[in-house]
């Protein structure tokens, strides 16, 4: 990686972490040519492009392959932190065994869609249904049916629950996630997740940009969800999308111009310029 001098347009900013739902990627989960752009030339000034999602590494692979700038991804909600080519690994975590089993058995009880986050894949633990379809078509690959029993064989990232949003709040408020000792997250409208305590977007990045060299001062974040919250905390800079939720707004260094959706990032990157530039 060439290294950005002083007067690189993006210093002191060295690295940048980019969720990809409702920030990099459009609603119809493309990447517009303006957000294109905007790594192209971070890339271009000696800026190291991460990707950072909830997504699983086999999801945000595509987009990866498609940005030849991104050499680096943590996935999973921060459950995992690789290479592309899946040959480093700089960042794993997995829920207990008695954690995953009180999860699922939560989430049977309360009649919630879920589907576990493996090292392996992406694995349905309940029946065919418009919310599993949902999910499928939101992670872009179709999780595998499988039992309560045979997942807990699995080393689990994270477990998910979907369902309405308004019966998401109301079960958001039971004790069982209100008080978990899990690391526990509305990522969406519609979806909840756990996972294990050592989880988190700013978990996976630490040991990552250590590696690249890179302090925590000289990262840029950019995200619009309650998942991103940790990683803002964590870098120097930090940017919200315009759409994103009243948490991460708060958090963030700053809140991307009102525009169109599909280049929310592109004006992202725009404001950290100036943002320095002042």
């Amino acid at each position: 990686m060439t290294t950005p001098s002083s007067s690189s347009p993006f210093h002191p900013i060295r690295a940048v972490a980019i969720d990809l739902d409702g920030t990099l990627l459009s609603p119809d989960h493309s990447i517009s040519a303006e957000n294109r752009a905007a790594i192209e030339a971070m890339h271009d000034a000696g800026v190291e492009i991460i990707l950072a999602s909830g997504r699983h590494y086999q999801s945000m692979l595509p987009f990866a392959r498609s940005l030849p700038q991104v050499r680096y991804m943590v996935s999973a909600q921060g459950a995992y932190a690789s290479d592309v080519d899946n040959t480093q690994t700089f960042f794993e975590s997995h829920m207990p065994t008695a954690d995953a089993k009180a999860a699922i058995a939560f989430g049977l009880e309360n009649e919630l869609s879920i589907v576990a986050y493996a090292a392996t894949g992406l694995y349905s633990l309940t029946p065919p249904s418009q919310w599993l379809d949902y999910y499928t078509k939101l992670a872009g690959i179709t999780p595998t049916p499988t039992t309560p029993q045979a997942i807990l064989e699995e080393s689990i990232f994270k477990i998910v629950y979907f369902e309405e949003s308004e019966r998401l709040d109301s079960v958001q408020k039971h004790p069982f996630l209100r008080d978990s000792q899990l690391y526990t997250v509305r990522s969406m409208d519609n979806i909840f997740e756990q996972a294990d305590p050592k989880t988190s977007k700013a978990s996976a990045l630490k040991p990552l940009i250590a590696h690249l060299g890179i302090d925590a001062s000289e990262l840029g974040t950019f995200g619009d969800g309650n998942n991103d919250i940790p990683m803002f905390e964590f870098s120097g800079f930090s940017a919200a999308m315009d759409r994103a939720w009243a948490g991460p707004k708060e958090a963030a260094t700053l809140v991307t111009p009102d525009g169109p959706p599909e280049t929310s990032f592109a004006r992202a990157v725009q404001a950290m310029q100036e943002h320095y530039q002042k």
